[in-house]
Formats: structure tokens, C-alpha cells, sequence
């Protein structure tokens, strides 16, 4: 019958034979602290301010609305005036991650596919 393995106790074995870096050589592996901690106390404290703002106060239907009087002012499509928009918070950004370039991309994609739909109409 085969013997059981154990990964925890291998990995412990091993990283006890790995060179120690600050002076932890014989330290058990298992038994450290860890040397990186998530900021959940930085999450918390933004999600409790998020949670005390006035209801209403992100005001989403007057920014539509706002984008709505916009477009039939400049006599342009809701989208595109919102694609635009977009464009321009997503270029304040200073640290882009994934999801804000796939969201750039998507709305180049999405800008010039609604141009050439309105002149083919045409």
C-alpha cells in the first residue's frame, strides 16, 4: 500500500532547507508570521465611508440626464457622448489596471461601430 503524503510537512521540510534570508534559518515554515498582510483595515475604513454618504449622493440619474441634454444639444447619440465621458475619467486613472483597458478598448470598438452604422444609414 502506498504511504500517504503529507504536502504541508513537505513543504515545511523543504523551506527549512532553503537559505535563510534575514537570520530565520531554523524557523519552522509553519510556524512564521506572515511578512505581508492585506490592507483590510484600509478596506474596511473606505467602505464605512461609503456606507455614510447620503443616499442619492452620487447623483446617477442627474449625470444621465446631464449626458442626455449633451447629446441632443450637440446633436450626437447618447452613447456617444458617454463613450466620451468615459474616455475622459479612464484617462485620469493613474494606476490602470485590466478591466480599464478592456474597458478603452471596448469603447473605441463601440464608438467607431456606431460612426459607421449612422453612414451606412445614410
Amino acid at each position: 500500500m502506498a504511504k500517504k503524503k503529507d504536502t504541508l510537512k513537505d513543504l515545511n521540510e523543504f523551506m527549512k532547507n532553503q537559505p535563510a534570508e534575514s537570520g530565520e534559518a531554523d524557523k519552522d515554515y509553519l510556524s512564521k508570521k506572515p511578512t505581508r498582510l492585506a490592507e483590510v483595515e484600509a478596506i474596511k475604513s473606505e467602505i464605512k465611508r461609503l456606507d455614510q454618504l447620503p443616499e442619492g449622493a452620487l447623483n446617477e440619474n442627474e449625470i444621465a440626464d446631464f449626458i442626455i441634454k449633451v447629446a441632443k444639444s450637440q446633436d450626437l447619440s447618447s452613447r456617444q457622448v458617454l463613450y466620451r465621458v468615459c474616455e475622459k475619467v479612464l484617462a485620469q486613472v493613474d494606476d490602470k489596471e485590466g478591466s480599464d483597458i478592456l474597458l478603452e478598448n471596448l469603447i473605441i470598438y463601440l464608438e467607431h461601430q456606431d460612426l459607421l452604422l449612422s453612414k451606412i444609414k445614410s
